[in-house]
């Protein structure tokens, strides 16, 4: 019995993805809130306060504008653990699984180009049915003992429950970037987002712009700013009503502060904030700003030590340079807390 409820849980679970995500999206707010999960092991350890620093291939996510800044060839990949199981494994598989791939070229007298894929999952969830035990032609037979037509407890199945197929709901998102430095202290740059979501056997697709700015004014100083989905990214399912959800405007702006130990490395401080639409409607009564600190230090530039909070929780990281000729590889980690379980993040990314 306990394993039949089990499988009316899960089944339950499956049914109501659909429905909280069309409510959440109904309000705009919370539209493909994929994107705003971050990507990159070493930002993400730094509490996500990147929009300053954004000085590497992840920059095409945090701020475009930062492109300008990566070598000639950059490249990176991350994989996530999101929400963990629980079954004791370090790296054991989570609930969510949430993968980041990209690669930014600089063309000379033209600007920086990026590509992204952003990828987030939930796999294998069962969609459970009945098998018609007595033969009537009606599936979820009870037990009716009192006769009221509803299944109350202690009224079991006739028929039989089974799973009937497994099926994926999945978000994923293309980035294309272009950035160009405008003047000897001042970047800009911007993403085209083309998006696709999937439920069971309804998909919605839509595209969105971001529009990003790095200036640095002092050496070692930055300031960054980037209005995400500065047109509103529309997502238009093709169920049969066929609605259209629209992620509103966010903005987010923050500072850096790059500084130099002689003889021991070299490290970074960033604080960011980020508002969302009714922040920016006349009149709107948004939540606020939600801030986000964070730092690295790079010992002898070859190990780096990351800490800070994400506005949710905490954050910590670790990362570790090899160089290979005139090539150079990283390999990150980062755990974040959160409240339905910690979230970790490897990536591995490179530069030539």
């Amino acid at each position: 019995m306990i394993k039949f409820r089990l499988i009316y849980l899960y089944l339950l679970i499956a049914s109501l993805i659909p429905v909280m995500t069309c409510i959440a999206a109904d309000e705009g707010a919370h539209t493909a809130e994929f994107l705003s999960h971050g990507v990159g092991a070493r930002a993400l350890g730094m509490g996500s306060a990147f929009v300053a620093i954004a000085d590497d291939a992840t920059a095409t996510y945090w701020n475009p504008a930062g492109l300008t800044k990566v070598k000639k060839h950059s490249f990176s990949a991350m994989y996530s653990d999101t929400f963990s199981t629980g079954d004791g494994g370090w790296l054991s598989r989570g609930l969510v699984t949430y993968n980041f791939l990209n690669y930014v070229y600089q063309i000379e007298d033209i600007g920086s180009l990026g590509l992204s894929w952003i990828r987030l999952g939930v796999d294998d969830i069962p969609r459970t049915t009945f098998i018609d035990v007595n033969n009537n032609g009606f599936l979820g037979d009870f037990q009716d003992k009192n006769g009221n037509g509803i299944k109350d407890e202690g009224e079991p199945f006739i028929d039989k429950p089974e799973v009937a197929e497994y099926f994926s709901n999945t978000d994923n998102a293309l980035l294309i970037s272009y950035a160009r430095q405008v003047h000897p202290m001042v970047s800009v740059g911007g993403n085209l987002k083309l998006l696709n979501q999937s439920i069971f056997e309804n998909s919605g697709n839509g595209f969105g712009i971001d529009i990003g700015l790095i200036a640095e004014p002092y050496e070692g100083i930055r300031v960054g700013a980037m209005l995400l989905d500065a047109t509103g990214t529309q997502v238009r399912w093709d169920t049969p009503e066929k609605p259209t959800f629209t992620r509103t405007r966010r903005l987010r702006f923050g500072a850096a502060y790059h500084f130099t130990v002689p003889r021991l490395g070299k490290g970074a401080i960033g604080a960011d904030f980020e508002t969302d639409q009714a922040d920016l409607d006349i009149g709107g009564g948004g939540g606020g700003l939600v801030p986000r600190v964070g730092a690295e230090y790079w010992l002898f530039n070859t190990l780096a030590l990351r800490g800070g909070w994400n506005g949710h929780g905490l954050s910590a990281g670790a990362g570790l340079r090899l160089r290979v000729n005139a090539m150079s590889f990283f390999v990150n980690y980062a755990f974040n807390t959160h409240t339905l379980g910690g979230s970790q993040r490897i990536s591995v990314s490179g530069e030539f």
